[in-house]
């Protein structure tokens, strides 16, 4: 058995690297992104190749960030470099349009079910903020209805979270962070996820609401079982003439090549795009509906919207993001091989915590995974308790020091890179980390 002060001073002995870096950043750069667990300093990566990544020491780690999600392929992978490389020789930026934007488009336009007009932009973000704005342009309706537990990107709009006071049925929105004007509360309606009183709170509001925006599977709690409640969504939109969006920025090109659309069978009116989308670089992408898309025609287009940015449709992310497409396109068995993967990983740390009796499980959509640290169903994120936070962190950083690392988020994914040996080792890392919590009285 290792504790978890050994498995800290352990860690922290072999990324000397890391901690010097913190200790020189830490006057200049305040981080962007998330930690990958909570220990004096962060790990620092270095290099990735294939389903792994080094770290500043050499530390090599079997990787289920992988660019949180987007590195369908593993890192580096040689079609996507060539394109990279092959693309800056003619150079990379010019502001205006490019002869790299159609190929992409056209990729985009015949994978997504509702891709009738495709607008690129820069990130996930970017791509749902704009998908509102359509929304709240083309209906003249200004709220916005988002389901408890999602997560849209980074943008005023999507920055709410539900009162854990609030009626499990009819949540209550709540700002995530400061920062966040509170008049935006009055054009926001926070919907219970997988729970049929949203849409009871649809019909209700149904003249107000512009869209209705759900995740195509939620990351912070992926259910294979999501797509009764997206088809019924849709026909509860769809009845109530209320916009019926689906984001895609990690589920696009991920659970299907169609992504969830694909996978659960369901056409939204609006869909957003991003990071498998880009091959790696940095990438939104908004589709729909051709009426609906034609608001991003310009601001003399009938109910038209502003829309731009300088690196929006950048030839670089164009180019890597058709070879990563391209790639997933001619090769189908991908999707079969990863979600096989994640089904075992899944079933066999399920078994491992049903059988010793301890507190955990994890839920996935093919190679989409998540951990939670009790014995209670979850449903959605109310469900989701906050009792075994310490063995929560504890599993993480035992698993972090045998090699395995899973984001800060604990959002967690596998990549066509990642081989059959590597599933092996992640169940062993896990149910001996699992373990150890276990035997050292954290649970």
């Amino acid at each position: 058995m290792t504790t978890i002060s050994e498995a800290r001073a352990e860690l922290q002995a072999k990324t000397r690297a890391s901690q010097k870096i913190a200790e020189d950043r830490s006057e200049v750069l305040n981080s962007g992104l998330a930690a990958n667990l909570e220990m004096p300093h962060p790990i620092f990566i270095q290099r990735g190749q294939g389903g792994y990544v080094f770290d500043a020491d050499g530390n090599r780690y079997i990787d289920t960030s992988v660019g949180f999600g987007l590195h369908m392929l593993g890192h580096a992978h040689p079609e996507i470099k060539k394109a990279i490389q092959d693309r800056a020789e003619e150079g990379w930026m010019f502001g205006i349009h490019t002869t790299a934007q159609l190929g992409l488009a056209n990729l985009l336009h015949e994978a997504s079910p509702c891709a009738e007009r495709v607008v690129f932009c820069n990130t996930g973000s970017e791509a749902t903020m704009y998908a509102f704005r359509a929304a709240r342009g083309f209906s003249g309706k200004e709220k916005i209805a988002l389901f408890d537990g999602f997560y849209h990107g980074a943008h005023d709009y999507g920055m709410w979270v539900a009162d854990p006071s609030s009626s499990r049925d009819e949540p209550r929105a709540l700002p995530m962070g400061n920062g966040i004007p509170k008049a935006l509360n009055d054009l926001v309606l926070l919907l219970p996820y997988r729970n049929r009183h949203a849409f009871d709170l649809i019909r209700k509001h149904r003249d107000e609401l512009a869209l209705v925006f759900v995740e195509g599977v939620q990351s912070s709690n992926p259910q294979s079982g999501s797509g009764e409640f997206l088809r019924e969504l849709a026909d509860v939109c769809r009845e109530n003439g209320v916009l019926f969006g689906i984001d895609e920025v990690i589920t696009g090109f991920r659970v299907a090549y169609g992504g969830a659309q694909q996978r659960f069978g369901v056409k939204p009116d609006i869909a957003t795009y991003g990071k498998v989308l880009g091959g790696g670089l940095p990438v939104g992408g908004i589709t729909g509906r051709a009426d609906l898309m034609n608001c991003f025609t310009g601001l003399a287009a009938e109910r038209g919207v502003f829309s731009g940015g300088t690196f929006s449709g950048n030839p670089l992310t164009m180019e890597a993001g058709r070879a990563m497409v391209t790639h997933l396109r001619d090769h189908p068995e991908i999707y079969q091989r990863i979600d096989a993967m994640g089904d075992r990983l899944a079933a066999a740390i399920n078994d491992y915590c049903e059988t010793n009796q301890i507190p955990a499980q994890m839920k996935n959509v093919g190679g989409m995974f998540h951990m939670f640290f009790q014995r209670k169903s979850v449903n959605s994120s109310r469900d989701a308790n906050k009792v075994n936070v310490s063995a929560q962190k504890a599993f993480y950083l035992h698993a972090l020091n045998r090699g395995v690392l899973v984001p800060g988020t604990q959002r967690a994914f596998l990549c066509a890179a990642h081989s059959d040996t590597d599933i092996d080792h992640m169940i062993d890392v896990f149910c001996t980390s699992l373990a150890d919590v276990r035997n050292e009285g954290i649970f």
